[in-house]
Formats: structure tokens, sequence, C-alpha cells
């Protein structure tokens, strides 16, 4: 199990004073996953556990099956603890843990990446996942990174909606690939999402 409280960054004259939140937290345990070489086994579900805050919890699963939790804890669990802060913490399974690939090397194309932005309007509740899930479908084989770079509901996005900002990059193994094929994958995925999950490409 893994606790974290307090300030996000050390105390000091240029950084503020935001408390560590749910997203830090999430993002160190998925780094740690992906150490593991096996990232795409991971999947975090929204989902209910009584000592956790509804809307800041979620159900850690390992290639389907349940492996973990990982949320806020409940105000009423944290006023019972004396903790003036908000506290997140996470539980995963150890023997899940270690069902990690040893990395293999693979040699390194000379080759030059293709790295496109792309920025969808979802529904709200929409798990970012769903939206990465489809992506990947859609990508093709020469999909070498997805990064989930921004998240954001506010100003110039409709209410009910968010955005989600991805970075895809391609590197074919062999030869550069060409504007026409990248064209062509992310018409695919565009068109996926917008079909099954209702995204539409932000302006």
């Amino acid at each position: 199990m893994s606790l974290a409280c307090g300030s996000r960054e050390p105390e000091g004259w240029a950084g503020d004073r935001a408390q560590v939140d749910f997203f830090d937290l999430k993002g160190d345990l998925e780094s740690l996953l992906a150490m593991g070489g096996d990232a795409e086994a991971w999947r975090f579900e929204p989902a209910e556990h009584p000592s956790l805050h509804p809307g800041q919890c979620a159900r850690i699963l390992h290639r389907g099956e349940e492996a973990g939790w990982i949320g806020t804890l409940h105000p009423a669990v944290r006023a019972q603890l004396g903790l003036k802060a908000d506290a997140v913490l996470c539980e995963v399974r150890l023997d899940a843990l270690t069902q990690g690939r040893v990395p293999a090397f693979m040699p390194l194309s000379r080759y030059p990446e293709v790295r496109r932005d792309l920025a969808f309007l979802v529904d709200e509740d929409l798990p970012v996942q769903a939206l990465l899930d489809t992506l990947r479908e859609q990508a093709g084989e020469w999909l070498i990174e997805c990064r989930l770079f921004d998240v954001y509901q506010g100003k110039g996005v409709p209410e009910g909606r968010k955005s989600v900002a991805l970075g895809l990059t391609w590197q074919h193994p062999s030869r550069t690939l060409n504007d026409e094929e990248i064209n062509k994958l992310v018409d695919a995925i565009v068109n996926e999402s917008r079909q099954h999950l209702g995204a539409e490409l932000r302006g």
C-alpha cells in the first residue's frame, strides 16, 4: 500500500501550495506498472469503496481481474484518523505486480518518428481508457507511443463534455512513413471514435 498527503512541491519561494491529488498518485502508479513491461495489461475503472471518496476512486484491473484500488481517502475516515488534508492511497496485489514481462532489446529504427496531436471532445463521464483502447485498435502496428497530455473542462468546452488531448507517435523499423499513411490512420481513429464513443475532434 502507498499513501501520499501534503504539498505537491517542496516548500520554497517559487513553489505553489497545491496538494497532491488522485492524479498525482495515479501517474506514479502508472509509471511503476510500465516498468513491468506490460502496461497494456492494466486498467483503471470507476468504482466505489467504503473507505474511499465517491467520485475519486477506481478499481485496478490486471488482465481483467481485480488487482487493487486507488483513490482519495473518504472524508469520514480522514476525520477519524485526524488528518487535516486529503490523502490519496493505492493498494495493488503483489502477485499481479510480479507478472510483468522481462524487457528485451529491440533494434533502434534509423527512420524518423511522426507525431500527431489530437484533441477530442467526449462526454465528461466517458472513461479516457475507452478512448485510448479505440485509438490503439485503429492506429496500426507502427504506433510506438500514445501519450495523454491534457484533460480539460471549462471555457470553450460545451457543458457536459471534456477535452482529451493525446500525442501519437509512429515509427517504421525499415522505412519512412509518409503523410498519406499517417492521415489514413488518423482518419480511422477519428471515424471509429465518433461512431462508437460520440467523440468529436476539437477545432
